[in-house]
């Protein structure tokens, strides 16, 4: 390597010193450098601002002269060629930023050169044309524009190109929405840089953002791309499908959310039209319930909304439908249940009110000024619970659960057509009914049951039933007389009826042996039409029936001499024969009779040869012979058999 030192002095006096890699290299050195001589005789010890402004250049310093070949602009890595048109021994300075160039610049012979970096750069060229000569040019390097895209409802996509050092170089941008049909979108450089546009489906794009300076399209080599799949999702489908009203004043909102939607619940209170959010959203593709709290809904009516957002800054927003909360108020009247609400406000979604008592539908109201209505069908005491349902267009309001105890100041009428009846099997007395024409109250009443022995007069309450008017009277027994009842009823209110008339159950009994006599007190409210007589066997088998009219006795036939035992019953009708009541069993039984023979003659001619009592109905048998110091000669338990006298076989 060859080594040259040149002492250049100027004022102050400056050192310079290179070194020549190569030996080919001199010659251009020399040039250089006698170029530079040139340069510093001109400059002198004046000390120039910047170069490239031919007023701030040294005195004697000419225009040179390069072109750029191609594009003065253009994206990172960016290379600029020039070409020398002016002057010899040309040598650049690529990014010369004021000063003097001959200091703290690095020239170069190169004519190329590689930007990495955005920004504006200045080509500065000493040349020499008799005399030093200086020449620039600039050059502007952009770096690919910075740009987000987002998926919005209804297959829009917004694209956002940032505000930042990238965007600000250019003067426009030119997007490529990567679909057939859609023209590029031209975006002028502003603080706030977004469009957007609806694809026809949703296959995945491919989006390029270009930058545009000077009229011209920067194309980088690896330009600025994102790929996105556009959504279906549709913001308006995000609704409120019911608003309910609680009984501890709360309001619970089902809402219908939409995936890729948020959506925000917003409330109104008090008809202000002022909606208010209250910090409840839904973001997924489901159906869930809100519950809003620090509301008094018992006193106030409070309006909701969703507020959909695709998060695409707002553009996407959509206000769902609109549904408000309903109250109801439930009071017992007399006889009656009186039940109001407010106007529901929203006239344009109103279809109608409608009512359930006790989870069953009752009607409809299309009529949204009606705000009242009578529920006449309803029995005192009992329990009522009503609520009252808002049908809307697509969606519907809910009144809280209302329930109120019915009241009635009506006294049930009288028991009817009671009447006493003794049954055959068990033979105790039961007591049938049917409700008081008037003042009933069905689902639940108590019956109050007196009794008197027949005759005494003296009536004691002996049962109360609940929700029934058939009574089993365990405690009597028809056997050993008639039983007189009278029945009230009292309804779910406490009002109680009068007392039925007395009605009694029939005695079957015999006053001699001979006839068979029944009680004449009425089983019935009315006077008995007419009885009949049942005859059955001793197995209980009916052999006869044998109408007698009004009487209350009868004489039976008592010729046939192997029956000794008759069962009997009266059966009583009302006029008409529209009812009938039964006494109890009465068993008629013919006494025993026995025919003992006062003398006999053992004496083997066939005659009167035993001594053997005969007799009818005789159940059991013991015949014993007794001498006349009562000793036992026989004895005998088989009727059929007798004594032939002989004791001893004598």
């Amino acid at each position: 390597m060859l080594k040259f030192t040149f002492c250049i002095y100027k004022q102050p006096a400056a050192k310079i010193r290179f070194f020549l890699r190569e030996e080919s290299q001199l010659l251009e050195f020399m040039k250089l450098h006698f170029l530079l001589f040139i340069f510093i005789a001109i400059g002198g010890a004046a000390r120039a601002q910047d170069w490239c402004d031919p007023a701030q250049r040294p005195v004697g310093v000419s225009e040179g002269g390069f072109k750029i070949v191609g594009a003065s602009a253009g994206c990172s890595p960016f290379q600029v060629k020039v070409e020398n048109t002016k002057g010899a021994n040309p040598q650049y300075i690529y990014n010369y930023k004021g000063g003097s160039p001959l200091q703290g610049y690095m020239l170069t012979l190169r004519d190329t050169n590689t930007y990495l970096q955005q920004g504006s750069f200045r080509i500065l060229q000493l040349s020499s044309s008799g005399t030093g000569a200086v020449f620039c040019q600039t050059v502007e390097v952009f770096s690919k524009p910075n740009f987000s895209v987002k998926a919005c409802s209804g297959r829009r996509v917004q694209l956002t190109i940032a505000d930042d050092s990238v965007s600000r170089r250019y003067e426009a941008f030119l997007v490529d929405w990567g679909a057939a049909g859609l023209p590029p979108t031209r975006i002028e450089k502003s603080a706030s840089m977004t469009t957007s546009v609806i694809y026809p489906d949703v296959s995945a794009r491919t989006i390029t953002v270009r930058g545009i300076y000077n009229g011209a399209t920067i194309n980088c080599a690896l330009p600025a791309r994102q790929s996105i799949i556009p959504s279906n999702a549709n913001a308006s489908a995000a609704k409120i499908q019911r608003v309910t009203t609680r009984e501890d004043g709360l309001i619970d909102v089902l809402v219908k959310g939409i995936t890729g939607i948020t959506a925000e619940l917003q409330m109104e209170a008090g008809g202000s039209a002022s909606f208010m959010t209250t910090g409840q959203m839904i973001t997924r593709n489901d159906t869930t319930t809100l519950t809003i709290r620090n509301v008094d809904a018992a006193k106030n009516v409070y309006c909701f909304r969703l507020a959909a957002n695709d998060g695409c800054d707002n553009s996407g927003s959509s206000n769902s439908n609109v549904v408000c909360s309903t109250n109801l108020t439930a009071t017992a009247q007399n006889r009656q249940n009186l039940l109001e609400w407010l106007e529901y406000p929203n006239a344009n979604d109103f279809i109608t009110y409608s009512f359930k008592r006790n989870s069953i539908s009752l009607k409809g109201i299309p009529n949204r000024n009606v705000l009242n209505d009578i529920d006449a069908s309803v029995a005192c005491g009992e329990q009522y619970c009503y609520q009252l349902t808002v049908a809307l267009n697509g969606a519907e309001s809910v009144s809280p659960l209302r329930c109120v105890k019915a009241v009635s100041d009506e006294t049930p009428s009288v028991v009817q057509n009671p009447f006493a009846s003794i049954l055959e099997e068990s033979q105790k007395i039961e007591i049938r009914a049917d409700a008081p024409a008037t003042g009933t109250t069905p689902a639940k009443y108590k019956t109050i049951f007196l009794r008197s022995k027949a005759g005494s007069g003296d009536f004691q309450e002996v049962a109360a039933q609940q929700n029934s008017i058939t009574f089993l009277d365990e405690t009597a027994d028809p056997a050993t007389g008639s039983y007189c009842y009278k029945i009230q009823y009292e309804n779910s209110c406490g009002n109680r009826s009068e007392p039925t008339e007395v009605f009694c159950s029939i005695y079957l009994h015999s006053k001699s042996n001979k006839t068979i006599d029944w009680t004449a007190e009425s089983p019935f409210s009315e006077a008995v039409g007419r009885y009949v007589l049942d005859k059955l066997n001793p197995e209980g088998t009916l052999v006869d029936q044998i109408e007698v009219g009004g009487n209350t006795n009868f004489r039976p036939n008592l010729d046939d001499p192997n029956q000794q035992l008759f069962r009997y019953r009266i059966l009583a009708y009302t006029a008409g024969s529209t009812r009938q009541s039964y006494s109890n069993f009465f068993v008629f039984k013919r006494n025993a009779e026995i025919y003992v023979p006062d003398a006999f003659s053992p004496n083997g001619d066939g005659t009167n040869d035993v001594f053997i009592p005969k007799g009818l109905f005789v159940d059991t048998f013991r015949l014993i012979i007794y001498n006349r110091w009562g000793q036992s000669l026989y004895q005998t338990s088989n009727v059929n058999e007798g004594w032939d006298g002989t004791v001893g076989g004598q």
